[in-house]
């Protein structure tokens, strides 16, 4: 006789939600972080978009390979938003670039 295991039982939270149970993980968070960044831009340090744009491309690179075509971000195609998420995390490096070789010359 094979004896099997119960299933695992985990506590769960309001809010919380277990990764198995997700249908597909979409980093939405980090596209409108990068928005928020970009419009922001005038006032604060273009490492601030750098850093968000490259966090997700990472993210949304990552849910590509893990299936997800289909962002709710309004762009919609997770390739249009990893392509913005790069021309934008580009943007925000070659400036704060810029601005440092400024200060330093």
């Amino acid at each position: 006789m094979i004896r099997q295991e119960p299933p695992a039982t985990f506590n769960h939270r309001p809010g919380v939600v277990d990764i198995r149970e997700a249908q597909q993980f979409d980093p939405l968070q980090l596209c409108i972080y990068t928005t928020i960044g970009l419009i922001s831009w005038l006032i604060t340090p273009a490492l601030t978009v750098a850093i968000f744009g490259t966090v997700g491309v990472v993210a949304y690179a990552r849910a590509r390979r893990r299936g997800l075509a289909k962002s709710r971000c309004k762009l919609g195609d997770t390739r249009l938003v990893i392509a913005y998420l790069a021309v934008a995390a580009t943007a925000g490096a070659a400036v704060t670039v810029y601005r440092v070789v400024g200060l330093i010359t």
